[in-house]
Order: structure tokens, then C-alpha cells, then sequence
């Protein structure tokens, strides 16, 4: 028997909250679905594709025999998993493809990352010498994903195109189909070209710390299934990206990054138990991701996190880092110079200068590679436009449009790439700019930190919000809380504000002449 470590200890601990997800009434025409807010609220008129990936983790659970494991060989489970199989292959829609927010939509993610979830839990029954009626079902099912899959493109969010890779190796694995494993070398390949020569793949502009653990976690995976050895260095610089990053109180990366995430996804390239546990995630991303922390821990137990001394520029991404035995600090010239200081146990959240500007809030925070990043010496300097923020909702006169549209439209291919098309730059990476700029200087050394930011306009200090943890993209997971945000964690600063005519100009600093 397995012996318990952190990774499967708090996989069980959300295990019932992972059931309360599912519907379990027999008689139900949703009985499988993991989308409570479709079956249960009932607010949702699709129930989310991604949602059933948890039927890895219940494969997991139901075969591995580890200490506290009281799901093992439970019939209930069984009954369950099959029911959740059922009902997804009731969601696929004609052409292959699933949903993962709005009806018609054929996820790229959703799909992707559903067609490597069901396959993986087919693998994991037979492996087992588990035989139910669904698994001819579901392989059926793979194969419509997978043929979508082949024909399909993403070019934004190469997390995505990892799992994708994965996704068509594992269908290969479970139908027997080789054109599945054809298009997935080619997208290995596609993988390893356009890797950034920091370790990094591209999300949504930038790097990002949550989203690369994922892809490193479908890379190892590719590469455990199909033996290939082409993966292991782009795997080994992709990890040593994540590890300059992963900051003292063990989150990772944060609004500092692309897409503002703090979370290590586990594997056993990245056996780290971070802050972000399964108890942080949402309901939506305990059902999405639950089996990365059950399946590493059934493997391997947690490495402690060493953070490395030093000082680094990666001039691709335009961030700074200084790691010392006084302090961490990280900054990111692609977004306005935000950064993070941690002292003693103690942080200072910065995402940039926030301006209330004529009725709007503007943000100096939000990524743009326009920015002008210098870097020399012991300082960063950035210089660039403010942002408006927007923050689309969908209230009730929109939701009736755009669900109208779906229902009409949606089903066409060309309007689906369309959508998107319009969807993505609106909700998750605008950089519309006006004409106010800013520049930040940040400052280092041995016993100091400073932080000079210029604000080139006539404005009243009362306008300006700074020192803030704020994220305003679109980025389900995200937003995650953690204990070190609350104010007696957090640094206090010495603060000077000097007006002139016509600008104003904010500094900060941070001694540290006591800190061991």
C-alpha cells in the first residue's frame, strides 16, 4: 500500500467536495454531469465539457489502493464514473468538439484537455482489467475529439497545444489510430520550435507561471507515454523558468505574470507542494485539475522548494529578480514595472499605478510589450501608456443577444473561429491605451528598495491607487486567496509625494538595516 504524503492527503480531503459537484441521481437525464450550477442551480444552460474531467480523478481513486483511500474498489464509485462517462459522451457535439462556457462554442481547451482525461482514465480501467460496458462508448467518443482535434488550430495559449499533443497520443494509445500519433509528433515539434530561450511558451503575450507548470505536466506525460526523449530538454529549461519564480511564501508567479496565475500545477518534473492547494481552487478547477495533485503523489512525495540566490534579467520577458539574504523582489517590465517584495515573512503586492481618471480607471499594470524596459546596474526603469480598465459582464440584455446568436450561428465552424476572434482581445488581452504615461523606476540594494513612479499629468494624489494585489483579465484560475494578503502580512513602506505642474511623482521605499 501506498503511503500517505501531502499530495494524496489533500486530494481526500476535497474528495467530498469533488462528489457534491456530481449529480448522483440515477433517475436524473444529467445524472453524471460535474456541473452543479447545469443540474443543481441550473443557471447554466450548457453543462461545462471540462467539468468531467474529474472522472480521472475518480479512475484514479478507485484503483489505487494508499493509505486513507476509502474510495478503493468502492462500487459506488464505479457506479458513478460510468455514470459521468455516459454522460459525457451525451455533450460531444456533432462534429467532434465540446463546450466549456456557451453553446456552439467547440473548445479548443475544453476538448483537448477532456480527449486526454477520458483517455487517461480509459487506460488506467484496462491496466486495471476493469471492464465496463461504457469503455466502447467512450473510445468512440475519443475518436470524434481526436479527428476535431487534428484539424484544429491554436496559436495563443500554448498550454493548450501541450495538452492537445497529449490528447492525440493518449487517443492514439486507446484506438489504435496512428494518424492520432502522427499529428501529435507534429505538434511536439510545433512545441519545441517555438519555445522562448528562457524556457517559456507564450500565453496570451507573455509567460506565465501557472499555465507553464500545466504544459510541463502534459509534456511529461507525452513523453512517459510515447517514450520520445525529444521533450526531456525543453522539459528541464521550462523547470528551471518555474523555479525562478516560485517566491517565498511558495506561490508562483502571480500578477506579475501573463495571466496573473499563482498556482504550481504538480508533476513529478515538478514535485513541489505549493501555496496554491486543492482547498484554494473553485469548485470549476477542483473538478478540472484535482488529478495532477492525486496522480504526483501517487508517484512521488513533495521536494521542498529552494529558492536560489542571485540576480536575474531575462531580457525576453523583461523581468527582474533579486533574491538575497535580506529580501526577494520580481518585477515585470511588460507590465509597467508590477512586482512583488518579500521580507521576513512579509510581502508588498504592487500591480502597477491605478488612476481614476474622468470616470474611468486606468492602469499601468496591464500587459503590453510596447512598454520601454531599461535595465543597468542595480536598477529597471519603465516607461509606457496607461489602460483603461474593462471588465465586460454579461448582464442580462447581452446574455440574451449573444445566446440568441449561439443558438442561431454557433453551429457553423467559421462562426465559432469568429467569435473568438472577437471574444479573446476584449476579454483577456486588451491593451487599448490613451495618451497619460508613466514611468516607474525600481531601485536596489544591499539595504534598500526603491520605487519611483511618475505619473505625467496634472492629478491629485486622492486619484491614485498603488501598492494594490489587483487582476482584472478574464483568467478563471486566477484570484486564488492565500493567507499572505491579509494586512498583518504585509510590508509598509516609507512614502514621499511631490507635486509639480505638470506631473506627479510618487516614491517608495523599503529599508531594511534589521533584517536578517
Amino acid at each position: 500500500m501506498i503511503s500517505l504524503n501531502p499530495f494524496l492527503a489533500s486530494t481526500l480531503d476535497q474528495i467530498p467536495r469533488l462528489l457534491g459537484q456530481l449529480n448522483r441521481n440515477p433517475g436524473s437525464v444529467s445524472y453524471g454531469s460535474f456541473d452543479r450550477a447545469y443540474w443543481h442551480y441550473r443557471t447554466n444552460d450548457i453543462s461545462c465539457c471540462r467539468y468531467q474531467e474529474a472522472v480521472l480523478t475518480l479512475a484514479l481513486l478507485y484503483t489505487n489502493d494508499f493509505a486513507g483511500n476509502g474510495y478503493y474498489r468502492d462500487n459506488q464509485i464505479l457506479e458513478w464514473l460510468r455514470a459521468a462517462l455516459r454522460f459525457t459522451a451525451t455533450i460531444q457535439r456533432p462534429d467532434g468538439s465540446f463546450d466549456e462556457w456557451y453553446l456552439h462554442e467547440g473548445s479548443y481547451v475544453g476538448t483537448a484537455f477532456l480527449t486526454a482525461a477520458l483517455s487517461q482514465t480509459i487506460i488506467t480501467l484496462k491496466t486495471n482489467q476493469i471492464v465496463v460496458p461504457e469503455l466502447s462508448l467512450v473510445g468512440e467518443t475519443i475518436k470524434r475529439t481526436a479527428r476535431w482535434l487534428v484539424r484544429a488550430e491554436e496559436s495563443t495559449v500554448m498550454n493548450q497545444v501541450a495538452g492537445a499533443a497529449f490528447a492525440l497520443a493518449a487517443a492514439a494509445e486507446v484506438t489504435g489510430n496512428q494518424t492520432f500519433a502522427v499529428a501529435a509528433q507534429k505538434l511536439e515539434q510545433r512545441l519545441l520550435a517555438e519555445q522562448n530561450r528562457e524556457g517559456w511558451w507564450r500565453e496570451y503575450g507573455g509567460p506565465d507561471i501557472g499555465y507553464l507548470s500545466l504544459a510541463i505536466s502534459y509534456l511529461e506525460k507525452y513523453q512517459k507515454l510515447t517514450g520520445s526523449t525529444s521533450t526531456t530538454t525543453a522539459i528541464l529549461k521550462a523547470k528551471a523558468f518555474v523555479g525562478a519564480f516560485i517566491n517565498p511564501d511558495q506561490t508562483a508567479g502571480g500578477e506579475y505574470m501573463s495571466r496573473n496565475t499563482e498556482y504550481l500545477v504538480p508533476s513529478t518534473a515538478l514535485p513541489y507542494f505549493g501555496a496554491i492547494k486543492p482547498a484554494n481552487l473553485d469548485d470549476r478547477y477542483l473538478c478540472y485539475i484535482l488529478y495532477n495533485w492525486l496522480g504526483t503523489g501517487l508517484e512521488v512525495t513533495p521536494q521542498k522548494i529552494v529558492l536560489s540566490l542571485g540576480k536575474d534579467y531575462f531580457p525576453d520577458s523583461a523581468f527582474f529578480r533579486v533574491a538575497n539574504e535580506r529580501y526577494f523582489l520580481v518585477a515585470s517590465g511588460q507590465k509597467g514595472g508590477s512586482f512583488r517584495l518579500y521580507v521576513g515573512g512579509r510581502v508588498y503586492y504592487d500591480s502597477g499605478l491605478e488612476l481614476a481618471w474622468h470616470g474611468r480607471c486606468l492602469s499601468s499594470g496591464l500587459l503590453d510589450p510596447q512598454n520601454e524596459v531599461s535595465f543597468g546596474g542595480n536598477s529597471i526603469t519603465v516607461s509606457g501608456a496607461f489602460k483603461p480598465i474593462n471588465e465586460p459582464l454579461m448582464k442580462t440584455p447581452m446574455a440574451v443577444v449573444f445566446k440568441s446568436f449561439q443558438l442561431l450561428f454557433g453551429r457553423f465552424s467559421f462562426v465559432q473561429k469568429a467569435v473568438k476572434r472577437f471574444l479573446r482581445p476584449r476579454m483577456i488581452s486588451y491593451r487599448k491605451q490613451t495618451s497619460l504615461r508613466f514611468e516607474r523606476r525600481i531601485t536596489y540594494q544591499k539595504n534598500q528598495v526603491e520605487i519611483i513612479d511618475t505619473i505625467k499629468t496634472v492629478i491629485s494624489p486622492e486619484q491614485v491607487r498603488y501598492g494594490l494585489k489587483s487582476s482584472y483579465l478574464a483568467v478563471p484560475s486566477a484570484k486564488y486567496f492565500t493567507e499572505q494578503e491579509l494586512m498583518k502580512n504585509r510590508l509598509v513602506p516609507t512614502e514621499s509625494i511631490e507635486k509639480k505642474p505638470d506631473r506627479l511623482i510618487i516614491t517608495r521605499s523599503f529599508y531594511f538595516n534589521h533584517t536578517k
